[in-house]
């Protein structure tokens, strides 16, 4: 395995980015969370209610806007954007396929150094031109919560791996800012707070970190002045973990807060905002990375 410097190399930040982007700490279901987790879609149930993405087929538009900021040793590095995309989203045998584009990229600005320099006789990449062409997939249970196995099964997933460098790097970005808002496997109470556990191994640029995660879910209110029916979902969440590597100790902290909108009676997501503050050391060094994202999706 790589050494830990690894992790704060100026390249590497907007990779991490892109990690956490893609597998965000803040929304992971429980280990020890109750409730029924049918197939069906969002429903009051005896114990609550369930919040569940539609089966079928239809297509949704993604206005996203989010900011990044990393310090480490080597300085800060920030950026910005503000696109909009395309789900496409199918059956996939009681799961969903969630297909993406960029329709839109209306600002896309990166710190100095934060992607790949090209190697020696390779044209430069632009960034913004490497969002605006993206398109990818993946493959997610009725929550939203990523199958891992199914999406490494789709041919977009293998035609991604041919990407290199700045374009490599774009994608993993792009699916993460695109993606759908994970719902909680509980079924909620409003005024109630659920919360739930879980352990699981964080890969963070070829650094497995066991992480321990503790969520918090709240269902703040149902509100229904628009003719349908929307879920006010607040969510919060600590995440920590540790491992040693040679004679240093690797720490990751992470915290993070965020709400999201849903229609309960279309069963479609109308916004997620989340905020996180990551913190990785590794002995005398230390890198924070604040990031925020901000979606509201429509039907297309």
């Amino acid at each position: 395995m790589s050494t830990p410097r690894h992790l704060l190399r100026r390249s590497a930040v907007f990779a991490l980015f892109v990690a956490l982007a893609s597998s965000p700490l803040a929304c992971k279901k429980g280990a020890d969370t109750a409730g029924p987790d049918a197939a069906g879609g969002s429903a009051d149930q005896a114990g609550g209610t369930e919040l569940r993405y539609k089966a079928g087929a239809y297509k949704l538009r993604a206005d996203v806007k989010f900011s990044f900021k990393a310090t480490s040793p080597q300085g800060v590095n920030e950026a910005a954007g503000d696109l909009s995309g395309l789900l496409d989203v199918t059956d996939a045998g009681g799961k969903i396929k969630v297909g993406l584009a960029v329709a839109e990229v209306r600002e896309f600005v990166l710190g100095k150094d934060m992607l790949p320099p090209p190697k020696e006789g390779e044209t430069p990449v632009d960034p913004k031109a490497a969002v605006q062409a993206f398109t990818g997939a993946f493959v997610a249970d009725l929550r939203g919560e990523l199958d891992e196995a199914g999406t490494k099964a789709l041919p977009e997933t293998a035609a991604a791996k041919e990407k290199k460098g700045v374009e490599a790097a774009v994608a993993g970005f792009a699916t993460g800012v695109l993606g759908l808002p994970e719902l909680p496997k509980a079924a909620l109470v409003e005024g109630k707070t659920v919360e739930t556990t879980e352990r699981k191994d964080e890969n963070l640029q070829g650094l497995v970190i066991p992480v321990d995660t503790t969520s918090k879910f709240t269902l703040v209110k149902i509100d229904n002045a628009s003719g349908k029916r929307v879920a006010e979902v607040k969510y919060e969440s600590e995440s920590s973990g540790a491992v040693e590597q040679g004679k240093q100790m690797i720490t990751l902290d992470v915290a993070a807060e965020g709400t999201v909108l849903f229609n309960l009676d279309d069963q479609l997501p109308v916004r997620r905002t989340s905020s996180s503050t990551t913190n990785i050391s590794a002995g005398q060094m230390a890198i924070e990375i604040v990031n925020t994202i901000d979606s509201t999706f429509a039907p297309a």
